[in-house]
């Protein structure tokens, strides 16, 4: 069997466990779930490593990234269980995860590029490092909904039983901080690396080019994000509205960069 079959089936498992524990609320449903997303995870570590190992190139066409952030989602989300035991989210973090190992599926092309800049050690900590990013921006994004959603409902008086199934909105703004607090850093990594880059490759730090562009504004909302958090106090519904938005910045960012690349094909 194809291993990257099996990653994806493993994801899919998971995701359906998680939703289903979502309405049944039984641990030992939730506790499958998370079993079978260990595997995969660490199935999609192995591959990944195999792919290193033989000289692969992790970078280029749009199978390529996807297929990286759905392993560091998934990542991300298993770490966060060990401090906060919200297995809610699994039913929309794994759900994400089997998205993005679709494209390899559906055209399992590998991860070979002809490209020589691409093998540049240096564009895979780029890669790394950004798209760990945005998968903590993905965490403070569904702890953000969940918490408006669940205000919403508070607000209302519409108390029901699957109201009392999701994390407390001081666990979700505490998920909504942290992420924050951990994907900002990697961010700013990430563009320091891909100024450096632009430089090596094309000997200018900014081509104002769609993707660098929106790049920086996502970087830029994201430092006021932070800003509010840490100096003026942001909490509770305004930082997860920030949260939502800075994420729809970065999906709009991912999306321009592919359909207008320019010069940067990194991911």
């Amino acid at each position: 069997m194809n291993v990257i079959y099996l990653i994806s089936a493993l994801y899919l498992l998971s995701s359906l466990l998680y939703g289903t524990y979502l309405w049944s609320q039984k641990r030992k449903i939730s506790r499958a779930g998370i079993y079978f997303a260990i595997a995969g995870v660490l199935t999609h570590t192995a591959l990944l490593v195999v792919f290193l190992m033989r000289g692969d190139v992790l970078a280029g066409s749009t199978s390529r990234p996807l297929f990286i952030f759905s392993w560091l989602i998934t990542l991300v989300f298993l770490v966060s269980q060990l401090r906060f035991k919200t297995p809610v989210l699994g039913a929309f973090v794994l759900p994400v995860a089997f998205l993005g190992t679709l494209p390899y599926v559906i055209i399992p092309d590998g991860m070979i590029t002809q490209d020589p800049t691409l093998a540049n050690p240096w564009v895979l900590a780029h890669i790394l490092s950004i798209f760990l990013g945005e998968a903590f921006f993905a965490i403070s994004f569904l702890a953000g909904v969940i918490y408006i959603f669940q205000e919403n409902q508070l607000k209302s008086k519409r108390i029901g039983s699957n109201l009392k199934k999701l994390p407390s909105l001081i666990t979700l703004d505490r998920i909504n901080h942290l992420s924050l607090l951990l994907g900002f850093p990697l961010l700013t990594v990430s563009l320091v690396i891909g100024f450096i880059l632009a430089k090596e490759i094309w000997s200018d730090v900014w081509t104002w080019g769609a993707k660098e562009t929106w790049s920086t504004v996502t970087w830029l909302l994201y430092a006021f994000l932070i800003n509010g958090r840490l100096s003026l106090g942001w909490r509770g519904r305004r930082a997860a509205l920030g949260a939502v938005i800075g994420f729809c910045i970065v999906v709009v960012t991912f999306v321009v960069g592919y359909i207008f690349p320019g010069q940067h094909k990194f991911e």
